[in-house]
């Protein structure tokens, strides 16, 4: 598709990103179309000015995530391209479950910055919205029930509040960590505490910071 026929719109609740994007979108000489902070705002914005692809932060905060966003606006635009920004380079790191619309194209948070990931992220989506895309980067051999164990652990539950999210044993719960522990290869010392290098090692692959309850 060509550069100059194509609309953008940017959705990302953290401003800076949001104008970093918006900014390098324009350089690489696409037309934003608009920018927006939630999924009202931008389900709006897409009403009105119909944008060819939409670059989107998965994570929104509360409410709907990116992938219900991208959902929603291939219900107005069946073929719009879709671009997702996350810090995350799986989905299932952040605990998503629902599954990805045709063709969404992936960027690390971390890559943002440089103008040649997003520009080859930008123009394949273009020029293929609907195509079949190879897994994220970066996936591990880790069942969606163990990203969803460790995801807990890492946020502050214990054992028995993850079998009682998860309906499972205590014990279960158990084993699974000792296995995620094996799995992972965390090298739990005399002194180690397997729960507190769990979480480590989540945040250092998701590449996010602690969010720990209480």
């Amino acid at each position: 598709m060509d550069e100059a026929g194509s609309r953008v719109l940017v959705v990302d609740d953290d401003r800076f990103t949001r104008t970093l994007v918006c900014s390098l979108v324009g350089a690489l000489g696409y037309d934003v179309c608009g920018s927006a902070a939630t999924v009202s705002e931008a389900m709006s914005l897409a009403n009105t000015t119909h944008p060819s692809l939409a670059i989107i932060d998965l994570d929104l905060g509360e409410g709907p995530t990116g992938l219900d966003l991208g959902h929603g606006l291939r219900k107005l635009n069946s073929t719009i391209a879709l671009v997702m920004l996350t810090s995350y380079a799986d989905p299932l790191w952040m605990g998503q479950r629902r599954e990805a619309p045709t063709g969404m194209r992936y960027v690390v948070k971390g890559d943002v910055g440089d103008p040649a990931v997003l520009g080859d992220a930008v123009a394949a989506a273009l020029d293929d919205p609907l195509a079949h895309v190879p897994s994220p980067p970066g996936e591990t051999p880790l069942s969606e029930g163990q990203w969803e164990i460790l995801r807990l652990v890492a946020s502050g539950y214990t054992n028995a509040e993850i079998a009682k999210r998860r309906s499972l044993t205590v014990d279960a719960v158990n084993k699974a960590i000792t296995r995620l522990v094996r799995q992972l290869d965390i090298q739990v010392g005399d002194d180690g505490n397997a729960r507190v290098l769990l979480s480590q090692a989540y945040h250092r692959m998701t590449g996010t910071v602690s969010d720990r309850r209480g």
